[in-house]
């Protein structure tokens, strides 16, 4: 991504997030210091779910930095990655999933063979991967449509040779529909006459 004109240090590091590779030289020393705050002010809130326990300790992590800064890094923080509590089902799936992980990773390093057996099924519980999607419509309660074909006589003689053969093969059928000028008629039943 090409920056033109005066940009804002938010801009550059937007324009870094979106494409790391080709803006390598875009961030100045102190914008990567930004970066690196306004992601840890979103794995705190993430963490805490409240900007002023996050600003708290991002002032403890970053010292230096006023209250007002480690508001403002918060804040856009949650612009740039977007606000939790706003969250999708599937951004929602998505957290809890990486949360999950994260605990699967620790269970892991400790050896823990009975708490990472647990995180695997938290995840498949998570993502519904043993159980019956519930935003599946249910097959069985759709009414099936029932069409009625009404074909000429000499087409009813076409199929019934085909059924005495054994196979049913439709090229034949088509072939002499195209050379027919007998039209197909093609009725919907009306749900009335159920």
């Amino acid at each position: 991504m090409r920056l033109i004109g005066k940009i804002t240090s938010y801009e550059k590091i937007i324009a870094y997030l979106k494409d790391p590779e080709g803006n390598v030289d875009i961030l100045t020393a102190n914008e990567q210091i930004m970066l690196n705050r306004r992601m840890e002010a979103f794995t705190l809130i993430r963490n805490y779910n409240s900007h002023a326990d996050a600003a708290a300790i991002l002032m403890k992590r970053f010292p230096g930095i006023s209250r007002a800064t480690a508001y403002r890094d918060c804040a856009d923080a949650i612009s740039m990655f977007g606000d939790i509590s706003k969250a999708t089902k599937e951004g929602i799936r998505h957290l809890a999933t990486e949360i999950t992980m994260d605990a699967i990773g620790i269970a892991r390093l400790k050896n823990n063979e009975e708490a990472m057996m647990k995180g695997a099924k938290a995840i498949s519980d998570i993502n519904g991967v043993n159980t019956i999607d519930p935003e599946m419509p249910d097959f069985d309660s759709l009414q099936p449509h029932t069409y009625n074909i009404v074909l000429p006589d000499g087409f009813l003689k076409v199929f019934q040779q085909m059924l005495k053969g054994g196979k049913v093969d439709l090229t034949q059928v088509v072939n002499n529909m195209a050379q027919s000028a007998d039209p197909v008629e093609i009725l919907e039943e009306d749900d009335d006459d159920e």
